[in-house]
């Protein structure tokens, strides 16, 4: 048998494990790129669930002729309605219940007009109402990262107009220019 014949018959070992190696690195790179940008995916999960969260409380408002309110923490959120002449937490809905910020977020409430609701309301907080009539309070909301590089502005007007933008966006001065800030 010729040394040509005997080689031909598959791969060394060696070769095998080269391979191995390659896709192995590969596949790390291919995480890594996946998962990469996580805390400003995160904040832009939590824009657009606090938007349609929004929309839903507005509608709901004007449908059931009723006054609700959103109080902002800087670590999360609950619903208020207007009951018997006082603000009362929702208690009793899924889709309106408390919610929490993940650790690595945060809402900066700082330049935002705080708010005490009762004499029992322990600590300061902001408040967005939506009113029956359609009508709500205006807010710049930044929802920002522990990271201090991660900046999701999320912005409504009187009449319930929403958007939000990362500030890393490449249109984003021209964006707030436009909703006049």
């Amino acid at each position: 048998m010729s040394r040509a014949a005997r080689f031909s018959g598959g791969f060394t070992l060696i070769e095998l494990l080269v391979v191995l190696v390659i896709i192995g690195i590969i596949l790390s790179f291919a995480t890594l790129t996946v998962d990469g940008g996580g805390l400003d995916r995160k904040a832009e999960e939590e824009s657009r669930r606090l938007m349609a969260l929004i929309r839903l409380l507005r509608q709901e408002g004007i449908v059931k002729n009723q006054q609700l309110a959103i109080q902002l923490f800087p670590d999360g959120y609950r619903f208020l309605r207007l009951a018997g002449g006082e603000w009362q937490p929702i208690e009793d809905d899924e889709i309106f219940r408390p919610r929490k910020l993940p650790p690595e977020l945060r809402f900066d409430l700082d330049e935002m007009e705080t708010t005490r609701l009762g004499e029992e309301d322990e600590e300061e907080s902001v408040v967005l109402f939506f009113l029956s009539s359609g009508e709500s309070t205006p807010f710049e909301l930044h929802i920002e990262g522990v990271d201090g590089k991660t900046d999701y502005i999320l912005i409504g007007d009187a009449l319930g107009e929403m958007d939000s933008r990362n500030s890393k966006d490449k249109d984003f001065a021209e964006w707030l220019a436009e909703s006049g800030r």
